[in-house]
């Protein structure tokens, strides 16, 4: 069930994303600066959604390999 949920979100995250990317050249430098500030972490959670719905398990094992990197 959390594969389903994960690729859903993603789905749903990229479907938020989407109008603002193909209207990204309509806009002045300034709102773009913003858009891309705005849409960066959005797209970071959904690639982050679609990662975990391919192969659970495979963040949290990244994130202890970093940690154990760290300490």
């Amino acid at each position: 069930m959390p594969r389903v949920v994960n690729a859903a979100l993603a789905v749903f995250l990229l479907c938020c994303v989407y109008p603002i990317v193909t209207t990204f050249s309509d806009h002045s430098r300034l709102v773009q600066a913003y858009l891309v500030l705005a849409v960066l972490p959005v797209l970071l959670v959904a690639g982050l959604c679609l990662a975990s719905a391919l192969r659970p398990g495979s963040l949290g094992r990244a994130a202890r390999r970093a940690r154990a990197r760290r300490g």
